[in-house]
């Protein structure tokens, strides 16, 4: 395909997406599927949800023509589409029915367990200058398998404040397709950019103050098809798994600090909260915008630049990441993530 025709489609996802999700808002209010709030919200005014369910839709979608195009393997997009399917199901019985944690987690497990069977491999992980590759699949599969189990619950977790979630995707997703332009395969750039399209318009009607709201659906789903493509073009590509991972340092510091805080002191870790370092920071300013706007920021000017640098320098993703890490981590420990006052 031309790069006009590439364009052409970009924009008609995008508009697909931001159709569907006004449609999705229409039936939520006509059948009163409202949030409420409550003193573990974020939000002050009844919202309707469930508005992620578009972004699934079409990210699924997609999987036909990157199968079509021999962008990717057709196995691992049927099973990105078929396990993505179960995501959906499992996000959107969470959000408007009563499923238990445990066997959302067990769901999860098994998802990410097929998912990296459709793998063609596992991909070569560079730690300070050694490779790490399937001749240590007994070390590589269990990181793997609870990284992306991580993913997907922490992106739930992350979703609390209005276009936060939905603004993280898109600068991963438009940072990666940077990275592929640079590094290659162009094929990536438009499997980024195209999935990028399927959030940016929901984004629309998530943005500050939101008039709908992601739900697990997308959610959980966004964690899910993340990892996925995280991990298959790791195998695929010689683009450094690390970028995928630094651009996403800001979220995982501070749902990891808000975890580890809250099991340390002795709560229930699997009640509803809003102590994540972007709730305290929204509470105090009163306003999400600021928040979402600082943490797309902080994404664009650090975490960009810095996930270039795992592929212009091999073997350094490691170290880039875990500066990242502590730093992001002091400063939601600063915040008071993780604590009921503070």
């Amino acid at each position: 395909m031309t790069t006009l025709m590439m364009i052409g489609f970009f924009l008609l996802v995008a508009a697909a997406s931001y159709a569907l999700t006004y449609s999705l808002r229409v039936w939520a209010i006509n059948k009163n599927a409202m949030v409420q709030p409550s003193d573990r919200g974020s939000h002050t005014v009844p919202t309707p949800h469930g508005g992620g369910i578009a972004i699934a839709i079409l990210s699924l979608a997609l999987t036909v023509p990157f199968a079509i195009s021999n962008w990717v393997p057709d196995f691992s997009m049927a099973a990105m589409l078929t396990l993505g399917l179960v995501m959906l199901a499992v996000g959107v019985w969470d959000d408007f029915g009563d499923l238990p944690a445990k066997w959302r987690l067990c769901v999860h497990l098994l998802v990410v367990v097929l998912g990296m069977m459709a793998i063609p491999g596992l991909p070569v992980f560079s730690v300070l200058w050694f490779e790490v590759d399937s001749s240590s699949a007994f070390l590589m599969w269990p990181l793997l398998l609870l990284g992306w189990v991580w993913l997907i619950n922490l992106y739930n977790f992350m979703d609390g404040i209005d276009g936060l979630a939905a603004v993280q995707a898109i600068v991963v997703l438009g940072g990666m397709a940077l990275n592929f332009m640079i590094w290659g395969p162009d094929t990536w750039m438009w499997i980024c950019l195209l999935t990028l399209a399927a959030v940016l318009g929901f984004v629309i009607w998530n943005w500050p103050p939101a008039r709908i709201f992601m739900g697990d659906g997308g959610s959980g789903f966004l964690g899910f098809a993340l990892g996925f493509l995280m991990l298959l073009s790791a195998a695929t590509t010689t683009v450094s798994m690390w970028s995928w991972i630094i651009l996403l340092a800001l979220f995982i510091a501070d749902a990891t600090t808000t975890l580890l805080v809250r099991l340390l002191t002795g709560q229930n870790v699997l009640q509803a909260h809003r102590s994540h370092a972007y709730q305290k920071l929204a509470q105090r300013l009163g306003k999400h915008k600021p928040v979402t706007l600082g943490y797309g920021a902080v994404m664009l000017f650090v975490l960009l630049p810095a996930s270039f640098m795992a592929n212009a320098v091999p073997g350094s993703g490691l170290l880039v990441f875990s500066v990242l890490f502590l730093v992001f981590s002091a400063c939601a420990l600063r915040l008071g993530a993780g604590r009921v006052n503070g």
